[in-house]
């Protein structure tokens, strides 16, 4: 339930995000036509697509749809994931530049399938972020008092920082 304080952000892929989907999408499916192709009837390409196609539903369901901000918390909503990171554990709020995040590598996430999302490696900072991105730019870096730090993009970032701030 929504109340009138509540904003909410909307996540919008840029366009390197839609090319890396549709790319990606278009060599898995080569592949595994490909894989069909010269297998000769074995077993090898049903078993290498169910396991491709399980894969990519997992990763699905942690595309980020839209954040809410509330006086209590602030949530990311997934398609079936629900982070909420509440306001009194906010340490700081910041803007990060887009080459800050050039030194990010995903662990255990997806970079550019449907976005950018997942625990990321920051090789320069030696630390673990959970990154909730639709876009390679306009990126904020949340860290809670417990030293997580997620780093999110949406469209209107001063606007995000400003209502967690008006909350805090």
């Amino acid at each position: 339930m929504t109340t009138a304080a509540d904003h909410k952000f909307r996540f919008r892929l840029d366009r390197r995000a839609q090319w890396l989907t549709i790319t990606a999408l278009a060599m898995i499916a080569t592949g595994v036509g490909g894989l069909f192709y010269v297998s000769g009837g074995s077993y090898l390409p049903a078993w290498f697509s169910t396991v491709v196609v399980a894969s990519l539903l997992l990763a699905a369901l942690s595309i980020p749809r839209f954040m809410r901000v509330s006086p209590h918390s602030v949530e990311v909503h997934c398609l079936l994931e629900l982070v909420k990171i509440p306001i009194r554990e906010i340490r700081y709020v910041r803007f990060i530049e887009p080459g800050q995040m050039k030194f990010c590598l995903p662990i255990w996430g997806i970079y550019g399938i449907g976005g950018y999302y997942g625990y990321f490696f920051n090789l320069r900072e030696r630390r673990i972020c959970r990154v909730y991105a639709s876009q390679w730019r306009n990126f904020v870096r949340i860290e809670t008092v417990d030293g997580g730090q997620y780093v999110v993009s949406c469209d209107d970032p001063a606007t995000f920082v400003e209502r967690i701030e008006q909350f805090r």
